[in-house]
């Protein structure tokens, strides 16, 4: 065993190498390699147009994919439309204005694909952000097998091995699942690859510029998802720890290990930082936070034990079946399970070992690793929960890793890891064949092709409905009904026409969203069913300057999708947000409201969860209040205005103090006596939105079965001019 000298000339053959990599070497130290590698590219590009030439004929007007790409597809299309139009425009890439209204997104933690948009940019300007995407996943075909190319070459030296495991690479189940599946971030293996490909020439011949060259293929990846940011780090540890330990003539110096490994992270790490920086605060809960999935979520995205060795659902004979088979028997979620080997790639891995052992046991004890982390925090075989617990479940502990919630897509990391093996194995089957005999590779050959074999790709036509055209031409915001919302992201695709902002949308870690849910008139649209009654006071204006205040300017409504039984819920709420209003368009499939700029004077509104239900004797109407209640008040002029509040309140049982804060700022306290006790409030509001809170101590309802908070009674409220 010898160790890589720091001094070691780049076309150097490592330790190990085939006996015609040095042939291939001194080709390419004087530029014969050149067109080995345009034919690699050739190669590899005409398979990605034969896998995909359904789409292009339609290459600007559909993407292919099966039913989660329906969803997920269109998510990542909006991702790249977004990345243009942001950098065409000036804006930050990484924060929206355009979902999420009034707030915004923040994009750093999301699936935004950003180096992918940044690729395609041209295509999207030219063609569109459909074209956009279909170039897209060409691109994520054609670099891996480049990827896979490079690292097999490395390794094994033999160019048509290492050009067939690129094939096998790209076209790995685990690679066309995340294409099927409209998963773009997941569908660019290339980065990943490519960071393994220079973190071993890195450790192997020591040379500093492979080990910075790594780090920018790290922080391309981490552009692209964060998953893979993530899994490739742990890689980077196990590959350094087993490289510097062992046997085989690929052992290196730990010292050098450490330190061209240290270096490739940290190179990384610092061209990531502007947004892994904002991204990590998110994820640790910080103002503006995701959503934090709860349970079991991990565990149903685990890998099964015996997913590793079924063979792919996507292939034409058998994938229905097993698909439908399988799901049903212990897989609850949609269908991004895939994670076959594949038979041919295993065999191919276990030739290459039993051939080449020094060579290929590193490569096979790092998919090992990949594969135990796939299988999530509890081991499970196919139906039975074993209930064993595994290594992932300490890597969940850590703070911000629960938002990951996939495990299964560990096996990117064991995809990567055995191409060296299995380009090994394809340079063993040549030498068993021999020169006389090359035909004799056909069989295998054409048995793994068989296998990786898929059906023909679907398509999802990028029709949208002629009413969008119309909305472009207008401003403001653009309220959807059902608004866009987890897995629902028709609103988002329409926006890809109108481009204007909308309520809500579809993220993979939605933020935390209030303002539907406490707001005046936005409230009884959002759930599309009506309030009880009005949430405005007496005295203020309505639901119709209140969403002008909010700068909704367009309402449409979906009707084709809501369920029949929810229509006269969405009917009711459209009247009490939209008093008076008719509709400017309809088809039976959509209606258009849209909200007149009328200028508001004062608004005041209950908002939020605090108030009970209106109650009513038939002559007067009350509200209990729980521990808290809050009022919205709007000034919509420009100008600081007075608002005088009053309020008329009993105290449940015993006098109670009520503590009022205006914008989280306190603002008095109230005494409310068991009899009706009256206050007026005076305020001097600036222009916008103000959040008045009225907080009480609470007791429980004395009536049976009851188990409501009680602490006041408001009897009036009134918004008095």
């Amino acid at each position: 065993m010898s160790d890589a000298s720091p001094n070691r000339p780049e076309t150097s053959v490592h330790p190990g190498t085939a006996p015609d990599a040095p042939t291939i070497l001194l080709a390419r130290r004087h530029g014969a390699a050149r067109p080995v590698w345009l034919a690699a590219l050739a190669g590899y590009t005409l398979v990605a147009l034969l896998l995909l030439a359904p789409t292009l004929p339609a290459f600007g007007a559909a993407i292919p994919g099966g039913p989660v790409a329906a969803v997920d597809g269109w998510q990542n299309v909006w991702n790249l439309w977004w990345v243009h139009l942001a950098l065409f425009t000036g804006r930050n890439p990484f924060v929206t204005d355009l979902l999420f209204v009034p707030e915004g997104a923040a994009l750093h933690l999301q699936t935004l694909g950003f180096i992918n948009g940044v690729l395609v940019s041209p295509v999207t300007a030219l063609r569109g952000p459909v074209a956009g995407y279909n170039a897209a996943m060409l691109l994520g075909l054609v670099l891996g097998g480049l990827a896979g190319y490079a690292l097999a070459l490395r390794v094994c030296g033999a160019r048509w091995a290492a050009f067939v495991a690129g094939l096998i690479f790209t076209l790995s189940p685990f690679h066309l699942t995340r294409i099927w599946d409209g998963q773009l971030e997941l569908a660019s293996l290339h980065w990943p690859a490519l960071y393994a490909l220079f973190l071993l020439r890195a450790v192997e011949d020591g040379h500093r510029r492979d080990a910075l060259l790594a780090g920018v293929f790290l922080a391309c990846t981490g552009l692209s998802s964060w998953y893979y940011l993530l899994f490739m780090g742990l890689y980077a540890l196990g590959f350094a720890l087993l490289w510097a330990s062992g046997p085989g003539g690929t052992r290196v110096a730990p010292r050098q290990a450490a330190s061209q490994t240290g270096l490739s992270l940290l190179t990384g790490g610092l061209l990531l930082l502007p947004v892994l920086a904002p991204a990590l605060r998110l994820a640790l809960g910080s103002p503006g936070a995701v959503h934090q999935f709860e349970g079991e979520e991990a565990l149903r995205r685990s890998a099964n034990l015996l997913d590793f060795w079924l063979p792919s659902y996507l292939h034409p004979l058998w994938g229905d079946w097993l698909f439908t088979r399988v799901g049903k028997a212990w897989h609850d979620y949609s269908g991004d399970w895939n994670v076959a080997l594949g038979y041919g790639a295993l065999a191919l891995s276990a030739l290459g070992a039993a051939r080449r052992p020094q060579r290929a046991w590193r490569w096979l004890a790092l998919a090992g690793m990949a594969l135990v982390f796939a299988l999530g925090p509890r081991l499970q075989i196919g139906p039975w929960q074993t209930g064993l617990p595994l290594p992932y479940a300490l890597l969940e502990a850590l703070p911000g890793i629960s938002l990951g919630r996939r495990p299964l897509l560990f096996t990117m990391v064991a995809t990567i890891a055995l191409t060296p093996p299995i380009a090994l194995g394809l340079r063993a089957l040549g030498a068993l064949a021999g020169d006389r005999r090359r035909w004799l590779l056909a069989l295998p050959l054409g048995l793994i092709a068989f296998e990786l074999a898929i059906g023909p790709w679907p398509l999802l036509l990028a029709d949208t409905h002629p009413l969008n055209q119309r909305l472009a031409a207008g401003t403001g915001v653009v309220f959807d009904m059902p608004a866009a919302g987890y897995k629902h992201v028709e609103p988002q695709r329409a926006q890809l026409v109108h481009g204007r902002p909308i309520p809500g949308g579809y993220l993979a870690r939605p933020p935390r969203y209030t303002w539907p849910y406490t707001t005046p008139a936005v409230r009884a649209l959002w759930s599309m069913h009506p309030e009880p009654v009005s949430p405005f006071l007496e005295g203020s204006d309505g639901p119709l300057a209140a969403l002008t205040f909010y700068g909704v300017r367009d309402v449409v409504v979906r009707w084709d999708q809501i369920e029949p039984e929810g229509i006269p819920g969405v009917r009711a709420a459209l009247e009490q947000a939209l008093p008076g209003l008719a509709p400017v368009f309809e088809d039976g499939t959509r209606s258009l409201y849209q909200v007149p700029a009328s200028p508001g004077r004062a608004i005041a509104a209950f908002s939020g969860d605090g108030w009970q239900r209106p109650e009513s004797d038939g002559q007067q109407t009350w509200r209990w209040m729980g521990p808290e209640g809050a009022l919205t008040l709007i000034n919509p002029g420009t100008e600081v205005r007075r608002f005088t509040l009053l309020l008329v309140a009993q105290s449940y049982r015993a006098p109670r103090a009520v503590t009022l804060s205006l914008n989280d700022a306190p603002a008095g306290t109230w005494l409310v006596r068991r009899g009706p006790t009256r206050v007026y409030l005076h305020f001097w509001l600036p222009p916008g939105e103000h959040r008045l809170v009225l907080q009480a101590p609470a007791d429980r309802e004395e009536l049976p079965d009851s188990s409501r908070l009680l602490s006041i009674v408001l009897l009036e409220a009134r918004l008095d001019p």
